[in-house]
This record gives structure tokens, C-alpha cells and sequence, in this order.
């Protein structure tokens, strides 16, 4: 289990080393056929169970705008480099293939610029990886997923991923060619535990029905001689190496049928040419049925199997060349980075989680996550807390429980009847200060409301204030400051909060708030969702839904614009040099206040881990809970 979930996860004095599952060796002078960017290194990462030697080889591309070290110099930088996300991309080759085939490069190098981690790698048998296992066996498709769980363990091994990384980033997507998309389908089939949220076939093989015939077509004695010589991509040359039957066959009999098994949380997107020349087009349709309602696709016109021009191609869209013909590989990686854009993201999971099945008491009812739309209330950003997966052998958060918003002050009264009788809230804490409360609103109800107004030991030295506002204002990547600032001076209403918690009966539910449900209610939900064995991934992506839950709350954004030129008196006495160094205006400050990015939450997650070490922790010895409260919470507010 994390550690972060379980701060007695590991005794005292205990090596984790030697309880590590993979390894990685950075290469310091990578041979001559290794070309690398400035940002790059040359890796191999080992298995102790799956591989014999040096394990699969692989090129990580690090965000470009590590390059600077300062979140100021990096910020100046922003619009041509965006800043470092805990997002790694893992990208996956196909059949007499490697690292540097196709897209690749071209596609690894576009992420880093908007910030993800890149890793491409050479399966077992091909590149500068190491060999199959057995030579008898040769490349199968089982061998292929060992080298993708290699990756997915080194990933999800907290201390290797800092080491590597620089971060403890998250597999956010892989992205495979060809054969490659039929390892990484069966690796999800196989590996139900291991949740990738997006996977991107690129002309990939529905089933295998079509390889016997062209395996025949080219190598007639193929049944009869057990397998056919083939030239592969070894070492920076090439060398003909046998292909065994059973290599083909592995292929061949994977249960592509299967595949749709995969977590339903799981997006995929197919992009295929429209001049494919390898594989049968009816594989689109068969991806496009199997998937539905989660697949998207990207048909390239004019584009073969990898992504190449015929020769009598016009280049309508003047793209480069390669080898003579037109390279629509770049295409493939515009295309690929707007799928994973973080917009696009976010709408997909606000589709994927805006009805939430409750296993509670009827597995049949769908309940929405949003069950007070602003037409109906006049409350922005309502939305359940319940029905994420945990660490807890996957037990879901109850559902009914806990809610969050925006200043709650405007409901209707037939909202506020349907908040107490059909969703059974028992108590609403506001968290705003109190003449900030009487300033934009209260909701006349004193048995209903409990005032717990955060930051109430907080200094109001201007020095202090300065600070705090400088961490909302500069950037929202600038926010893990403002953020633990809060929370540090917030320990007591917190406590209070979750011994509410502790005290309340079945049926029972509680709102908590502040002006945009986004700031304090953020990190008052992450602590909630932390507590009860959420992983850091899908906090982030629930806070992030506040930039969909704010678009109805006109009245704050208007006032938020209306400050103008009171922005900068709010940054404190430097503020000229800091409107200076940081590019700053009115406009762009109000568009960092209002801001919910995914990144400013993962950053102040390990900011909070890098202080307190375990959620557990921080309830012991700042909340004072005991290890009894703690597991009473979670028994209470976790699906059986």
C-alpha cells in the first residue's frame, strides 16, 4: 500500500531498495547511434522478474521548461514552454519496429513542450532492449505487456518516480503503433488493477486473421518450417533474426474480443490513414462498436500505415518530407496532443463522472453528481464527493454523504427543501470569514449553517496578507503556497469539521463552502478524499471541475474583474517588481484567482506530503485524531 495512505506502511530502518520490483540505469554516454535532445536521457529500466540483463531500453523526455530552475524563470517562459505536469506519456512501437519509428520523436518532443513527461521505449527483441526471453518462443504479445508493466511499476513506486522524474508523475496515456496497440490493449485487459485514463491506437490490428494470410502470401513454408527470418531494427543497424511461429501465433489468438472489458473510466482514440495499406480498415468500425461512448476518431487522409504520403501525394498542407514522401506523423501528433489536451481531459471526465451508481443501497439507481444545477438552485459548483475508487481493496467513497459549492447564500427555496428532505443535509459549514460572509451573502439559517471560517489564526499583518495573495495571484502554480498558508492556519476549524464527521448516522449529509467552492472547499475536500484512500490523480481531476462549476457564477466573476488596479496593491510592497518580473495584469490576476488547474492541486499534494509525510500523519499528530477515529471514518464512509 502507498505510504502515503499508511504512514506505518514500512518500519523503521527498512532499505526500500530491496524491496523494489524494477530498477533504471540513466546512461551517461549513450552509444553513437543514440541521438539525444538537450532534455532527454538514455534509460533502461529492469524487471527483477521479467528480464536477464540490462531490461527494456528507452528515450525520457523531460518538459522542456525544466530547463529553467525557478518557478519565475519558468513562468516568464510559459507561453512557449508550459510548465512540468505529473503526467508521463509512455509511447509503444509495432512489428520491426522501435523507439525512434514513426510519430515518435516528433510526438515526444511536442509534449514536452506543453509539459508532459515522454518515455518511448524498445520492446524485448528489438532496439537497444534486450533480447526475448526465449529465442524459441521469440516476441510474444505476453512478453510485450511485461515490458509495459515494467514501466507501470516504476511509475507507481514513489521513490524511483522522484528520482527519475523529478516528480511523482502519473501514466496518464500510452500511446502505440500497430502491433504495439494489441500489447498495450491485452496489458489492460490483463492488468484491471492498473487504470490508465486515455490509450491512443495508432493503426492498429483488430484481430489477427489477416497476418496468417500475409505471413503465407510471404513466406509460403511458414507452417512448415516453424517461423520465417525477418530484418529487425537491433543496436542502431540491422540484423535478420528468426521469427518463431509461436511469435506470430501470440498475435494471432490474443482475445481482441475481450478488449472492451477494459475500465470503463479508460478514453480511447484510434487514428488511422485513410491510404492504410497493412491493416484492414474494418478494424475502425470493430474499435469504433467495441468502445462506444468512449472512443474517438481521427482518420488522416492521404496517410499509409505509418503515417507517410503515397508518392504521388500534392502535400495540400505542406508538410515536411521524409525520404521523399510527405510525413504526416506530424499530423498524427497534432492530433494526438489535442486529445490530451487539458481541456479536453476535463470534459471527459465530467462525462465519465457526472452519474454515480449507488452500490450503497440499490446497484440499479444512477445518481447525478451534480443534483443542484444552477437553474434549479442558483448555487454554482454543487456536486457529490462520493463514488471515487480508494487504495481500500477499491472501495468506493459513499455517495450522499458529502457535498461542495459556491457561496450557497442565493438558493431557492425549493432547492434548500430538496438539500434537507431528498438529500438529507444535516449541516452546512461556510467556511468564509465572517465580514467576508456579510459582505457577499448569508443563508439565514442558524441551526442549519455552522460558520468555520477558515484561516482564522492567520496574522493580518499587510506582510502575511501579501503573501498569502501572492500565492493566488501570480500564477496558479504559485497556489501550493497560498494553499499550505491556509491550511497550516486552518488546524483547528479542520478538526472541528472532521469530528462532525465522526458523530454523524446513516442517511446524514453535509455541504461545506466558501465564496467559488474552490480554494478552501479545495482543500478541505482533499483531505476528505485524501483521508479515505483517494488517489492524488483523481483529486485532482475533481478539483478541476470547478472550472466547469464556476462558468454559472456570473455575479463573482464580475465582481473579481471589477478590482481592477486593487490586484496590485493586494501583492503587497514589491508589487511593482513582481508585476514586472511575472508579466502581471489586472486581467491575468483575476484569471489566476479564478483558476482550478489540475497542476496547482498535484503541487500542493506534495507540498502536503513533503510536510506531513502520510494523510495519516497529519490526522494524528496536527488533528490529534487517533488511529481508531481514522478507521472509523473509513469503515463509515466507504462502500462495503
Amino acid at each position: 500500500m502507498n505510504g502515503r495512505f499508511h504512514s506505518l506502511a514500512m518500519g523503521v530502518g527498512v532499505d526500500s531498495k530491496q524491496i523494489e520490483k524494477v530498477s533504471y540505469r540513466v546512461v551517461a554516454e549513450p552509444p553513437s547511434h543514440i541521438k539525444l535532445g538537450n532534455n532527454e536521457q538514455f534509460v533502461y529500466i529492469k524487471h527483477k522478474q521479467f528480464h536477464k540483463a540490462e531490461g527494456v531500453a528507452g528515450i525520457l523526455s523531460h518538459p522542456k521548461s525544466m530547463q529553467y530552475d525557478s518557478l519565475q524563470d519558468r513562468l516568464k517562459h510559459e507561453d512557449q514552454f508550459a510548465l512540468p505536469q505529473h503526467r508521463l506519456v509512455l509511447l509503444v512501437h509495432g512489428h520491426q519496429a522501435h523507439k525512434n519509428s514513426n510519430y515518435q520523436p516528433i510526438l515526444a518532443s511536442r509534449l514536452t513542450d506543453l509539459g508532459f513527461y515522454a518515455l518511448r521505449i524498445d520492446f524485448r527483441g528489438l532496439g537497444d532492449s534486450e533480447d526475448s526471453k526465449d529465442s524459441k518462443i521469440g516476441r510474444t504479445v505476453v512478453q510485450d505487456t511485461e515490458d509495459i508493466e515494467t514501466i507501470c511499476e516504476l511509475v507507481s513506486d514513489e521513490n524511483l518516480s522522484n528520482e527519475l522524474f523529478g516528480l511523482p508523475v502519473t501514466l496518464d496515456a500510452i500511446v502505440a503503433h500497430s502491433r504495439g496497440v494489441i500489447a498495450m490493449l491485452e496489458f489492460c485487459r490483463r492488468h484491471p488493477e492498473r487504470y490508465i485514463p486515455n490509450l491512443i491506437n495508432c493503426s492498429g490490428r483488430y484481430d489477427g486473421k489477416g497476418i496468417i494470410q500475409k505471413r503465407l502470401k510471404y513466406s509460403p513454408n511458414w507452417k512448415k518450417d516453424g517461423g520465417f527470418y525477418c530484418d529487425l531494427p537491433r543496436h542502431g543497424g540491422v540484423s535478420k533474426v528468426w521469427i518463431p511461429h509461436s511469435e506470430t501465433l501470440s498475435a494471432v489468438e490474443c482475445p481482441s474480443h475481450a478488449f472492451g472489458s477494459i475500465n470503463q473510466m479508460t478514453s480511447i482514440m484510434s487514428c488511422y490513414g485513410t491510404c492504410e495499406e497493412i491493416i484492414p480498415l474494418s478494424a475502425v468500425a470493430s474499435y469504433s462498436n467495441m468502445f462506444q461512448g468512449r472512443h474517438h476518431l481521427e482518420m488522416i487522409r492521404g496517410a499509409t500505415h505509418n503515417f507517410y504520403g503515397l508518392p504521388s501525394d500534392p502535400n495540400a498542407m505542406n508538410l515536411p518530407l521524409r525520404n521523399g514522401l510527405v510525413n504526416y506523423c506530424y499530423v498524427v501528433a497534432d492530433r494526438v496532443i489535442e486529445y490530451l489536451s487539458n481541456e479536453n481531459q476535463l470534459q471527459r471526465f465530467f462525462e465519465k463522472t457526472q452519474y454515480i451508481k449507488n452500490a450503497t443501497l440499490n446497484p440499479a439507481e444512477i445518481l447525478p453528481r451534480w443534483p443542484l444545477p444552477h437553474s434549479f438552485s442558483h448555487v454554482s459548483n454543487f456536486r457529490d464527493l462520493g463514488g471515487y475508487e480508494t487504495v481500500f481493496q477499491k472501495r468506493r467513497v459513499k455517495s450522499g454523504c458529502f457535498y461542495r459549492c459556491a457561496n450557497i447564500c442565493d438558493i431557492t427555496p425549493q432547492a434548500l427543501k430538496y438539500l434537507q428532505t431528498r438529500l438529507g443535509v444535516v449541516k452546512i459549514f461556510d467556511l468564509r470569514a465572517p465580514d467576508e460572509a456579510k459582505e457577499n451573502g448569508l443563508l439565514p439559517n442558524e441551526e442549519l449553517v455552522h460558520s468555520l471560517p477558515f484561516n482564522r489564526g492567520m496574522s493580518v499583518s499587510p506582510e502575511m496578507l501579501a503573501e498569502k495573495h501572492k500565492g493566488l495571484l501570480i500564477s496558479s502554480y504559485s497556489f501550493p503556497k497560498g494553499y499550505m498558508m491556509i491550511l497550516k492556519n486552518s488546524i483547528d476549524e479542520i478538526r472541528i469539521f472532521f469530528q462532525f464527521l465522526l458523530n454523524m448516522t446513516s442517511g446524514e449529509a453535509v455541504v461545506f463552502h466558501c465564496t467559488a467552492g474552490k480554494d478552501r472547499t479545495g482543500i478541505l475536500g482533499m483531505l476528505l478524499l485524501l483521508i479515505l484512500g483517494v488517489d492524488e490523480d483523481t483529486i485532482s481531476r475533481e478539483y478541476e471541475l470547478t472550472t466547469l462549476g464556476l462558468k454559472t457564477e456570473t455575479k463573482l466573476i464580475k465582481k473579481l474583474e471589477a478590482r481592477g488596479d486593487l490586484y496590485y496593491s493586494m501583492l503587497g510592497s514589491n508589487s511593482e517588481e513582481l508585476v514586472k518580473q511575472y508579466k502581471l495584469t489586472p486581467k491575468k490576476m483575476c484569471q489566476n484567482l479564478l483558476s482550478s488547474r489540475y497542476e496547482s492541486m498535484r503541487f500542493f499534494i506534495d507540498d502536503f506530503f513533503e510536510e506531513y509525510k502520510s494523510i495519516d500523519n497529519f490526522f494524528l499528530y496536527e488533528l490529534e485524531f487517533t488511529t481508531q477515529d481514522i478507521g472509523k471514518l473509513r469503515d463509515f464512509y466507504l462502500e462495503e
